[in-house]
């Protein structure tokens, strides 16, 4: 069934069965003889998916991907996000996939380019632009091409290169990924000043910024619901030793509700103070945890360290606006299944482990602990290198 030919019985069936398990939709095609119920229970699965991670586009008539694509895509809070940093008269996705990224930073230009090799996601994209009411150009072509055919410079270039190798192992390094960002880096340039790349959360930053010469002026770190979700590199002609990183922590409307910004130099150049737990504990957040401005974090919120390798702060007070978790400490044990009964009779609890030499599972088992309770335990050491473990509750 081709895109054009989405009529009102098929909308009105995924209506009807949106809530449906599409596994056990299949099994029902002798109740539906003329309606192709395995691209249909497809459909419906990605848009569960949808529901959450892209609440404007779900609430169109839109055609979704399978749903491991459509795991892999950017939600609506994160793209939302990178549009609120660019704007112009002119821009193009190189690497176009199911358009969401192309979407919402086309809001901000005038001219829009959306670049895809492959047809069907181009012809995907198309579609749903269309119902989108949007007047992004589509282009069937690899990134290369499409940069050696245009003739004006452009105002900015956005893309996410693909980070499955050969043999779809994940990779890390940019001249792995496709395109190979090493490799056309000469030719961005020379296309637009103004360069914005995202990568994999699990990418390591500083590596990522030696591997393109320092040719990056800003990164950011992207948090939403929890997780880190993806890093942008904002790219300069220039060499820039030590950029800025920011770490974000965003909305679901994809507004940032905190944002941290520091740099390498002034983390080496900083102090912290390393203290015994104090009254209060916290933990950074994932993107604060991945930027590891520790430092800077403490000196800002007036806080102390447990210990150099213990990524855990303390304080006498609340310090409001922590970008993280706030406990406050009950108690301090040794790791010790009897000392621990003392406390929590029941040896139910929710156990972090934090610069402890046991991995959590086997300390999990030694200590005879059941997961869940309103207690949180951290394994980890002090600055007297002693090994413990705080009895915490959620403030």
């Amino acid at each position: 069934m081709e895109l054009n030919d989405r009529n009102e019985k098929i909308w009105k069936f995924i209506k009807d069965h949106e809530q449906d398990n599409p596994a056990q939709l299949v099994l029902k095609q002798k109740q539906f003889p003329d309606l192709p119920l395995r691209e249909l229970a497809s459909q419906i699965a990605s848009r569960q998916k949808a529901k959450t991670k892209l609440p404007e586009w779900y609430a169109q008539k839109v055609w979704f991907p399978p749903k491991l694509s459509l795991e892999q895509c950017s939600s609506e809070a994160t793209a939302k996000f990178k549009a609120s940093l660019i704007s112009g008269k002119s821009f193009a996705d190189l690497t176009g996939g199911f358009g969401i990224d192309t979407y919402y930073l086309s809001q901000n230009f005038l001219e829009s380019h959306y670049v895809e090799q492959q047809q069907e996601l181009c012809e995907l994209a198309k579609y749903n632009f269309g119902v989108l009411k949007s007047n992004i150009e589509v282009h069937h072509l690899q990134s290369e091409a499409f940069l050696e055919d245009i003739k004006k410079p452009l105002d900015w270039i956005y893309l996410d290169p693909a980070r499955r190798g050969d043999r779809n192992q994940k990779v890390f390094l940019w001249e792995d990924c496709s395109p190979n960002l090493v490799k056309l880096l000469p030719l961005l340039f020379e296309k637009s000043k103004n360069i914005i790349v995202k990568a994999a959360p699990m990418q390591d930053i500083s590596r990522a910024i030696a591997e393109l010469e320092n040719k990056i002026k800003a990164v950011y770190i992207i948090e939403w619901q929890g997780e880190v979700k993806e890093l942008l590199y904002v790219l300069s002609k220039d060499t820039v030793e030590y950029p800025d990183i920011h770490a974000v922590q965003l909305s679901d409307a994809g507004t940032p509700h905190f944002l941290f910004v520091g740099n390498k130099l002034t983390e080496a150049e900083s102090s912290i103070n390393y203290e015994m737990p104090q009254q209060y504990l916290y933990e950074p957040s994932p993107a604060m945890m991945k930027a590891g401005f520790f430092k800077q974090l403490a000196q800002k919120f007036q806080l102390s360290k447990l210990h150099p390798n213990t990524h855990l702060f303390t304080s006498h007070e609340i310090k409001e606006y922590f970008p993280g978790r706030l406990f406050k400490i009950v108690n301090q044990i040794p790791a010790k299944r009897k000392e621990l009964k003392k406390y929590l009779p029941e040896m139910k609890a929710n156990l972090a482990s934090r610069n402890f030499p046991m991995p959590i599972a086997q300390l999990k088992k030694k200590l005879g602990l059941k997961d869940g309770g309103e207690h949180y335990l951290f394994a980890t050491t002090l600055k007297n290198e002693e090994k413990v473990i705080l009895i915490c509750e959620k403030v």
